[in-house]
């Protein structure tokens, strides 16, 4: 058996400590009795019935799960269309084109949001979740086709001519041999574009409407005023829901991966 570093054991056990401790201070603070969150004065549930009270912050979750789903499914199709695309086609100025895929994504949030809102006022785009999701996808999709395209990669091209030379189609290949081998890559693909979606706010901000405040622009807006006990509830609610989300995918990533194999 390896012997066990304690240098190394502590760093990761500092590691572990400065990342999660202001996550489980901010859970106990959501069960604090006291409006302030200076000293512990009890446990209440109070600020969870007082959040489940609210429709203000009913609607932006509605509105958080609208977007960042639409924008979801849109982005993992485009990005595994267009990773097959990649990987099955050999033209000039390929390199090139695939380095632009990655821009979206180090494109600072602000700067994203003022070229697109600019966009749709020039040509006369009213704002809406529509267009909310159309700059979502902006900069989830990349997220989604380099996902995919690592998988590519390291896929077996053998596997495609044997179904080519079985009298498959390219088309048939595709749907019934390339798409199912790439199911675990595009659920991770999938999960990574709802999380970046759901926690955008300086994007989302300069192209929303009136009425189409999502769960980021809700929270990123109480603040202003100073944080509120309710926010803790929000956010523990949020971490829980995020958390499951994550173990399911992962659950179904297995499984598909596990289908894959067999």
């Amino acid at each position: 058996m390896k012997k066990v570093h304690y240098g190394s054991f502590l760093y990761a056990v500092f590691f572990l400590f400065l990342l999660y401790t202001p996550i489980v201070v901010m859970i106990a603070y959501s069960f604090n009795n006291s409006e302030i969150d200076v000293g512990w004065s009890g446990f209440t549930l109070k600020w969870y019935e007082e959040l489940l009270a609210s429709s203000d912050a009913g609607k932006a979750v509605i509105n958080s799960l609208i977007v960042s789903s639409f924008s979801t499914v849109i982005s993992v199709l485009l990005g595994a269309f267009a990773a097959i695309g990649f990987h099955e086609l050999d033209f000039r100025g390929k390199a090139a084109l695939d380095s632009f895929f990655y821009i979206p994504t180090i494109v600072p949030a602000m700067l994203l949001g003022v070229s697109l809102l600019m966009i749709f006022e020039l040509l006369h785009i009213p704002l809406s979740k529509a267009t909310i999701i159309i700059s979502h996808v902006t900069f989830c999709a990349p997220v989604t086709f380099n996902t995919i395209r690592v998988a590519l990669n390291g896929f077996d091209k053998s596997i495609e001519e044997a179904a080519l030379d079985l009298g498959c189609t390219k088309f048939q290949t595709i749907f019934k041999v390339i798409l199912p081998n790439i199911v675990p890559a595009m659920l991770s693909g999938g999960l990574l574009a709802f999380t970046f979606s759901l926690e955008d706010v300086l994007t989302t901000f300069f192209v929303a409407g009136p009425s189409d405040e999502t769960l980021s622009m809700y929270i990123f807006g109480q603040m202003r005023t100073g944080m509120k006990p309710t926010l803790n509830a929000l956010s523990t609610l949020w971490i829980a829901a995020t958390v499951a989300i994550g173990v399911l995918m992962q659950m179904a990533q297995n499984k598909a991966a596990k289908n894959t194999a067999n």
